[in-house]
């Protein structure tokens, strides 16, 4: 099973450990951590939004800063990401 979720516009989504996923669009790169929801059998997920602040890596001339609208993007396709594993989230704010 392939862990990483490509969309049309080029991005992709691809976890890289237990609390962690990778966002990726061209050469700009951020980890985003994400939680499990409490309980002994959920399997639900929880974005943590507020780890969206910075590019983690970038092109030279561009702001390290992400920007509301596309860390509302990011979070769109995460949640997608883990819909496409049928797996519930949420966000965190």
């Amino acid at each position: 099973m392939s862990t990483r979720k490509f969309f049309n516009d080029g991005s992709s989504i691809e976890w890289i450990d237990r609390e962690t996923l990778q966002y990726l669009e061209g050469e700009f790169s951020v980890l985003v951590w994400v939680d499990f929801e409490p309980g002994f059998f959920s399997n639900g997920k929880i974005i943590k939004a507020s780890s969206i602040i910075k590019w983690d890596t970038k092109p030279d001339e561009c702001t390290e800063l992400i920007d509301e609208i596309k860390k509302k993007e990011i979070i769109d396709k995460i949640q997608q990401y883990y819909k496409s594993f049928k797996k519930k989230c949420r966000v965190e704010y």
